[in-house]
């Protein structure tokens, strides 16, 4: 009895350490829908800057973090950057949620914003690909 007892609290413990994150694609209809929208302008020198802007309300009321994802052109990983919490304008609403990279436009292609929300038991994941909503070839 007293083993199963152990085996099932190291089976609780450890299902809430795995951080398990269901993942999901947005396009920019359903994004909309709920709320969220990618903008861009250029950068000088860093290229494009891009970013997300939301509330933390309904979906994403549970926004725990962003993350800047980037694949090359076979689609194999090749950098993942937390981003910060940062109003991109100094006149932006205080509950506007932004978050921001910059890239050379031919690179943009390849770039996704993972946005994380979690509960108390496991995430949520929502994947934006900037190639989804901004239209690249105009931003070259």
């Amino acid at each position: 009895m007293r083993v199963c007892v152990i085996f099932f609290l190291l089976l609780v413990v450890a299902g809430s350490c795995f951080g398990l994150i269901s993942l999901g694609t947005l396009d920019k209809e359903r994004a909309a829908k709920m709320g969220i929208v990618m903008k861009s302008r250029p950068n000088g020198d860093a290229g494009t800057k891009v970013w997300l802007e939301f509330k933390q309300k309904d979906a994403f009321k549970n926004f725990t973090y962003a993350e800047l994802r980037m694949k090359d052109d076979d689609g194999n990983h090749q950098l993942s950057a937390m981003l910060r919490v940062n109003p991109v304008h100094h006149k932006q609403t205080a509950d506007i949620t932004s978050v921001v990279f910059s890239a050379d436009p031919t690179q943009l292609k390849n770039c996704e914003f993972w946005v994380v929300c979690n509960n108390a038991m496991e995430g949520v994941g929502y994947i934006l690909k900037v190639s989804d909503f901004l239209d690249l070839e105009a931003l070259k």
